[in-house]
């Protein structure tokens, strides 16, 4: 996979846009995202961020890890709103510590994206994504390792250790949605449209060329 990467299609925008304008209803817990490929002309703007984009640098049982390397047994990793990355031993063990990290408010109609609405909950994952966070997760019943933002931006997955390691995602914000990359070789990625308010299996996704999206995402736009 090439690491060339590519700028928000406009369609896609268009939809992220759109998802704006339900916030006050009822989160889907296990929607189906749009997908689309990328045209070569809407590559520039994301290509030339991820080639900015630093190593991570997480705070993980009082030292400081690169993520790239691995989470050293970590379970949860969460970017907080001031850009500082800090890892957990569970997910339960980072809900309780993000209460201090809390993102913007949302609306006071807003509820929160729950994985657990599908009827799936896992052992080791607490299955919630809270509110105003992006997540993604390691298995595609919203289980395994817990990757998280409340800020904006691209994230170049290869540099959180979750390239091709995602198989399920929510996204509990009001507005503005997740664009989902897989970076292929001399040929358009393709992407999925993670609208806001909803929670996705990535391998119910189906891939543009055939299959499913499932531990292909390399990249998002947040």
């Amino acid at each position: 996979m090439r690491r060339t990467r590519v700028l928000v299609p406009i369609l896609a925008l268009c939809a992220l846009v759109a998802s704006a304008t339900t916030a006050t209803a009822a989160p889907e817990p296990s929607a189906t995202p749009e997908v689309g490929l990328a045209t070569p002309a809407e590559e520039a703007r994301l290509q030339q961020q991820l080639a900015e984009a630093e190593p991570v640098i997480a705070t993980y049982n009082g030292k400081k890890i690169n993520l790239a390397d691995g989470w050293q047994g970590a379970q949860a990793c969460s970017e907080v709103p001031t850009g500082d990355v800090y890892c957990y031993d569970s997910a339960e063990e980072a809900d309780q510590a993000l209460t201090a990290f809390a993102p913007a408010p949302q609306s006071p109609e807003s509820v929160a994206v729950s994985a657990k609405g599908s009827g799936e909950f896992g052992p080791t994952a607490s299955g919630d994504c809270g509110p105003g966070w992006v997540c993604l997760w390691e298995h595609s019943n919203y289980t395994g390792r817990r990757l998280q933002w409340s800020a904006g931006g691209t994230k170049q997955l290869g540099n959180w250790d979750f390239r091709d390691k995602a198989s399920s995602g929510c996204v509990n914000r009001d507005q503005f949605g997740v664009l989902a990359y897989d970076a292929r070789t001399a040929l358009p990625d393709p992407y999925m449209v993670l609208a806001a308010r909803g929670c996705y299996k990535f391998t119910e996704a189906s891939y543009p060329t055939g299959g499913s999206f499932n531990d292909k995402v390399d990249y998002i736009d947040m």
